[in-house]
């Protein structure tokens, strides 16, 4: 891959969260009324912050993956999003809901940014994958300079991304390949990654799940 130190060193990110967090599966359910869920680069900056039945999400490793963006106009969602301890064992995370939030008002708990992609994972053990990579703020800072400089936009070219660290030493590598690069470096079929790609569709807000005002009611009451 001609990509020199100088490039690789570019897309290299440190983060202060904890991404080895275990997120729940979000069922599919139909948000294209509600406001809490966004999408595009443009919602995205305004944040201060698969084929089965539930969505595919994207585990991030010091193992180099090779992943493509499929995402024609930046993330396909974002949002905040609550990570609640329970009173028996684990975190569990639910969406924000904004000012009538009940987990806000009721625990007065802080929501994270998240900002949700479509990708092909073209390194997962199961094969050709489409996935959801849900970036924390820190990774999506070096997604969003990938898509705005040389290399964009981030749907351009195929990406391997890796993780190094954990917590606040956790760093993102995040350098370009470019399809030629394919055969040669991973030993991939380029026509079979381009038929699959062909038939993949990107995910859409209603693939993230949000309760309702009155189920995040109680799940705050419970935890008080």
């Amino acid at each position: 891959m001609s990509v020199n130190k100088i490039e690789e060193d570019k897309y290299q990110a440190t983060s202060s969260f904890d991404d080895d967090l275990e997120l729940d599966a979000r069922p599919a359910q139909d948000t294209s009324t509600i406001t809490s869920i966004g999408s595009g680069w443009d919602d995205a900056e305004k944040l201060s912050v698969s084929t089965s039945q539930y969505p595919t999400e994207f585990r991030q490793s010091d193992r180099a993956q090779l992943i493509k963006f499929l995402d024609p106009s930046g993330p396909f969602a974002t949002y905040k999003m609550h990570f609640l301890s329970q009173k028996t064992e684990g975190k569990r995370s639910y969406v924000c809901l904004g000012a009538v939030c009940p987990l806000c008002n009721i625990l007065g708990h802080k929501a994270e940014d998240k900002r949700s992609f479509t990708i092909v994972n073209f390194s997962a053990d199961t094969g050709f994958t489409r996935q959801i990579l849900t970036a924390t703020p820190r990774l999506y800072r070096t997604l969003a300079q990938a898509n705005s400089e040389k290399f964009g936009p981030l749907n351009k070219h195929f990406w391997s991304l890796s993780r190094t660290g954990k917590m606040q030493t956790t760093v993102y590598n995040l350098i370009p390949v470019k399809e030629r690069d394919l055969v040669e470096e991973y030993d991939l079929n380029v026509d079979e990654v381009n038929d699959f790609l062909s038939a993949v569709e990107p995910y859409v807000r209603s693939d993230i799940r949000e309760h309702s005002v009155a189920e995040l009611t109680e799940i705050a009451n419970d935890l008080l």
